[in-house]
């Protein structure tokens, strides 16, 4: 940022709720030292989830970044030993690059299918 410039403000609400993020992020990178190695794709998917509900709470709706959050959290929120995490993931990773790819290009997006 140049010097003299006033720095943009935040809401109170978003910056809490990042605060908040990025202490589940290190938390959970803190607990996989001693966790199984499994838990780390799933701590990982359920921090793209608290994003995405960043973004759904203080950003544009999206419909498909929504469709992405909420698979998320109908696996994360769910039984775990019921979600086939691989195909979960690559769905989501398939879904958010449909949404990058329409934002860098400013085309307008849709649900995402699937």
């Amino acid at each position: 940022m140049a010097p003299g410039h006033p720095r943009p403000t935040t809401a109170p609400d978003l910056t809490d709720d990042i605060v908040l993020l990025a202490a589940f992020l290190l938390s959970s990178a803190h607990g996989l030292l001693d966790e199984p190695p499994a838990y780390g794709p799933a701590r990982c998917a359920d921090g793209a989830r608290r994003a995405l509900e960043l973004l759904d709470a203080y950003g544009e709706p999206d419909p498909a970044l929504l469709n992405v959050r909420t698979r998320l959290e109908d696996a994360m929120c769910g039984s775990m030993a019921d979600v086939d995490l691989p195909t979960l993931l690559r769905t989501a990773c398939e879904q958010m690059l449909d949404v990058v790819t329409a934002r860098r290009a400013g085309a307008p997006h849709g649900p995402a299918e699937g």
